[in-house]
């Protein structure tokens, strides 16, 4: 899958040889930003900030590198890749905390959030924004719904889009999924406090994504409107009810 689109239905995203031209939005500017202050640490496998063209699109370098999705090819189905993935957000995460002290409370974000300010959280850690390099997981892309947050946020949900810990109509999660888990935080390191609480989290992620879609549906954003009925909706639903009733499960495996 070489197609970049946005997961939350940004359109008019135009990809040239060497970089993305996006629409400017409210929290493009705090977005460079936060861009400009991870490429002054030398990290590469983020988009360079480029500002804004005459016409106000935002410009940002392009990230080389293959897109895919959930149900990952067989060679990124892997613990290897797993355990780059949650190497790469613990990389992220430690990184961006010098950014915290920069903040002034002007910032202006796409999501709401009201928890512990850790980090800057990506939001949307999943392999629909990562790029691969020679079959290994390399840059990380699309910032439109970075903002400062709790490392078990972010965690959470990535976990729900690597793992990925979906039920597709099951009732419990499969050996498999449990396993990837297991790996995941155990490879970020997450706290003990945290796993603990990790479930919860993800039910709260889920729940803010679904009242989210649900309200620019009816505000007339035609494209998540188009996600409601073709059933992502529903599967977060779905999924919520499931993780509250595996919870214990997913709890005592996770946790030291």
């Amino acid at each position: 899958m070489n197609e970049r689109s946005n997961n939350l239905g940004r359109e008019e995203i135009i990809i040239e040889k060497e970089f993305v031209r996006r629409p400017k939005v409210p929290w493009s500017k705090d977005v460079q930003r936060f861009l400009r202050f991870l490429h002054d640490q030398q990290i590469n496998y983020v988009p360079k900030p480029l500002g804004f063209d005459q016409e106000e699109h935002e410009l940002v370098s392009f990230v080389p590198g293959e897109v895919y999705d959930q149900p990952l090819p067989d060679e990124l189905y892997t613990d290897e890749v797993l355990c780059l993935v949650a190497e790469r957000l613990r990389d992220f995460h430690d990184r961006s905390v010098g950014f915290l002290e920069r903040l002034t409370g002007e910032e202006q974000w796409m999501l709401d959030y009201s928890g512990p300010i850790q980090v800057m959280c990506h939001n949307d850690f999943a392999p629909y924004n990562m790029t691969t390099v020679d079959g290994e997981p390399f840059g990380l892309f699309d910032f439109d719904t970075v903002r400062p947050g709790s490392r078990l946020w972010d965690v959470s949900y990535a976990a729900y889009r690597w793992v990925p810990l979906y039920f597709d109509g099951k009732s419990r999660l499969s050996e498999t999924q449990c396993h990837r888990l297991e790996i995941f935080v155990d490879t970020y390191r997450l706290s003990n406090n945290d796993r603990l609480q990790i479930v919860d989290c993800l039910i709260d992620r889920l729940s803010a994504l679904a009242a989210f879609m649900i309200r620019e549906g009816e505000e007339g954003n035609g494209n998540f409107q188009k996600n409601i009925d073709e059933g992502h909706l529903f599967k977060y639903q779905h999924d919520i009810q499931r993780l509250k009733e595996n919870k214990s499960q997913i709890i005592d495996l996770i946790k030291k």
